[in-house]
């Protein structure tokens, strides 16, 4: 890792037996190389839309998914962790995050002390959406 660089780890709950054996999107955990300058809103953002976009198991009915980021965001119970956005996928739902805090937070600013970020990605199974965001901004 450099000064112009940051690792971010990435990973998600996993939601039935299986769901990551099937290519292209067999690998849950990643890390990418993101420049050292990236808010949070733009790793959002490039986390979720476009061609390089991080895969979220598809779910009958939809699903719901709290990203959470900063040390520790690999376990739903730390106390450091971060939530980020909230995100719906499934038929009728956006697939666009809603933040929770401010986009233009600088990522870095999660990093932990060997200077990567880890993002994890929580399945809440089907629950609401805006009553899931509203709460945790709420929080």
């Amino acid at each position: 890792m450099t000064a112009n660089r940051i690792e971010l780890h990435i990973d998600r709950d996993r939601v039935h037996a299986g769901d990551d054996d099937f290519p292209p999107h067999h690998v849950i955990r990643q890390m990418r190389a993101v420049r050292g300058d990236i808010t949070v809103g733009e790793a959002v953002d490039a986390l979720t839309r476009g061609s390089s976009r991080y895969h979220l198991a598809s779910v009958a009915g939809g699903a719901t998914w709290v990203l959470f980021g900063g040390p520790g965001a690999e376990r739903p119970d730390a106390d450091r962790a971060v939530a980020l956005a909230v995100v719906a996928e499934g038929p009728g739902r956006s697939g666009e995050p809603q933040l929770l805090g401010d986009p233009d937070l600088a990522l870095s600013c999660l990093a932990g002390a060997d200077g990567s970020v880890q993002f994890s990605f929580r399945y809440l199974l089907n629950a609401d959406p805006q009553e899931t965001w509203r709460r945790l901004r709420e929080g």
